[in-house]
């Protein structure tokens, strides 16, 4: 039980604490926030009196009185998307250690991230922002530069980005994928995944590959979302349904092209004989399906890592190469997609 029963009859205060231990309020708070600049024999005796009195230090309210935040927003479409978790996981990492702690806030794809939901986290000061997945509207944008903290990006796709930008080209990926298509020998090619940003830059770069290479996309389906393995079996059902000459479809993730093999081998389709297909992500499956998925690799752990890296050096004052965080991504050619 604290000292005088300050526990029982209400919250205990700094000034508790300095009671305690015999120093000015002002000391105790530096020794919390910035032991470093604090004598050790002074140090002990602030944190015997923080043990003694139970003192719990309110973070947010500190930010609000000092304007200092270590409270990093983290916006995110979605977290059972894998490629989003992944990267979540290496900014996680990257901030261990440190006085910073990431906030997390799951807004959804079709939405967006509005300018409203921007403004509900002025009042907390946040040190930083990080968001990934999420289509950006203007008023949003404008909204994340008066806040006049670090803003970074993963995937966004963006040429002017709000501040700094982390990922590899997803358009350059899928471009990579429609030019192989077409140099396989396929002409009856169709797309599954999302049409809008970012998700939709994929469409953009699978589209202009295939036409470099010569052909055409012959099919367009939608799939805004996570990109689950249900939606793959459902995708290609109405695949073979609306484009039954279709020879090869790119999925916009691997899970979508997993459960497109299973609804491809229910109905008797040969695979890859009669139907190719491709996957973006190179997801640890991918290389063990049957037939092993052709697909574009990045590392989502490790953009989500960089990206952490360089938002935490910004917060600590460390010099940056640049504000554009390029994380590269390749082709993975296996057999699901043989030459025709």
């Amino acid at each position: 039980m604290a000292k005088d029963g300050i526990r029982a009859a209400r919250a205990v205060r700094v000034e508790d604490v300095a009671r305690e231990a015999g120093v000015s309020p002002i000391t105790v708070s530096r020794t919390l926030s910035a032991p470093h600049k604090v004598k050790p024999e002074t140090r002990e005796r602030v944190t015997a009196a923080v043990e003694k009195t139970g003192y719990v230090v309110n973070s947010i309210a500190s930010s609000l009185r000092s304007g200092r935040s270590t409270t990093v927003t983290v916006f995110v479409a979605s977290l059972l998307n894998p490629h989003f978790a992944a990267a979540m996981q290496g900014a996680l990492d990257a901030f261990e250690g440190s006085r910073y702690r990431l906030m997390f806030s799951q807004v959804g794809y079709i939405e967006g991230l509005k300018a409203d939901i921007t403004e509900t986290i002025r009042p907390f000061s946040p040190a930083a922002v990080m968001f990934t997945g999420i289509p950006m509207r203007d008023e949003a944008r404008d909204a994340l530069r008066r806040l006049n903290v670090p803003v970074m990006e993963l995937w966004s796709g963006a040429d002017d980005p709000i501040d700094m930008v982390a990922g590899g080209s997803i358009e350059g990926g899928a471009r990579l994928m429609g030019e192989h298509f077409v140099r396989q020998g396929y002409r009856h090619i169709a797309y599954a995944g999302q049409t809008h940003v970012p998700g939709g830059i994929g469409l953009a770069g699978f589209r202009k590959g295939i036409e470099a290479a010569g052909g055409t996309l012959g099919f367009v389906l939608p799939v805004e979302g996570t990109g689950t393995l249900s939606a793959g079996i459902v995708v290609l059902r109405q695949i073979l349904r609306d484009y039954p000459q279709c020879d090869a479809i790119y999925f916009g993730s691997d899970l979508l092209a997993v459960g497109a093999q299973i609804a491809a081998r229910e109905r008797g389709v040969e695979m890859p004989g009669q139907l190719a297909m491709g996957g973006y992500g190179d997801l640890e499956f991918a290389q063990h399906l049957m037939p092993a998925l052709t697909t574009v690799h990045v590392s989502d752990y490790e953009t989500g890592r960089l990206a952490g890296v360089a938002l935490r050096a910004r917060l600590e004052g460390q010099p940056l190469a640049g504000p554009i965080i390029q994380v590269p991504m390749h082709l993975v050619v296996r057999d699901s997609t043989p030459a025709k």
